[in-house]
């Protein structure tokens, strides 16, 4: 479904996420301020309603990536993943974030994995596989620490050739720059697994940044068919 990369960035924190989506899939609304639950800035997918990215006033970031895997036992998803960032953005901080995913009954959604990044800094993350719900703590020293996930519909670990890309590309120079670089490189040989993803049936469809240290900000570009 996308990328999704953090980066320190001045005071605070960069988030970049791509977007990928089926072709036939209506466009998102561009990013608008809303105060529901509480002041925050994110696109809005007309389909379900929610959304994929958000950014509250109060510097708390939730991004979510679809988890694609094998089958395994789990019942057919009856909620849309899309609704669970608006639910959540009240939250203080990442960690109220997981302690409140942790208390939900996970069973109607399908799998996801929920990023949630606040000064701190912080960056955690909860994966829900359809069964079972494993949380994780980025921390290195109270120092930002560059991190990355990934997740296609082809199965996510088809597209873990990303990951050592970022390595390659923003971990050893962590900026903005390098950082839209890495969420902009495509293969010429493996387009469909690329980080600007595109296939017969899906593409990336937009890229949205959050900065996040003396205000809070959305950049949102929508990508063009090829």
């Amino acid at each position: 479904m996308c990328t999704v990369s953090v980066i320190a960035s001045g005071s605070g924190y960069r988030l970049v996420t791509n977007r990928d989506e089926q072709r036939t899939r209506p466009r998102a609304e561009a990013p608008a301020w809303r105060d529901d639950p509480v002041r925050a800035i994110w696109p809005r997918d007309p389909g379900g309603g929610g959304t994929w990215v958000a950014a509250a006033e109060s510097g708390l970031t939730l991004c979510l990536l679809n988890v694609n895997i094998p089958p395994n036992g789990r019942a057919e998803p009856v909620r849309s993943r899309g609704g669970l960032i608006p639910a959540l953005l009240d939250s203080r901080d990442p960690g109220e974030v997981m302690a409140r995913v942790r208390g939900m009954d996970l069973s109607p959604y399908a799998p996801f994995r929920l990023v949630a990044v606040g000064p701190g800094p912080v960056v955690h993350d909860a994966r829900w596989d359809g069964l079972a719900l494993c949380v994780s703590e980025h921390l290195s020293g109270g120092a930002w620490r560059p991190v990355c996930w990934a997740s296609s519909g082809l199965g996510d670990e088809l597209v873990e050739p990303r990951l050592p890309l970022f390595e390659q590309v923003v971990c050893r120079d962590p900026t903005p720059a390098a950082q839209d670089a890495f969420h902009r490189h495509r293969w010429a040989d493996r387009p469909e697994i690329s980080v600007l993803m595109s296939r017969a049936d899906a593409r990336t469809v937009s890229i949205a940044a959050i900065e996040v240290g003396d205000g809070v900000e959305m950049s949102y570009e929508e990508i063009a068919e090829e």
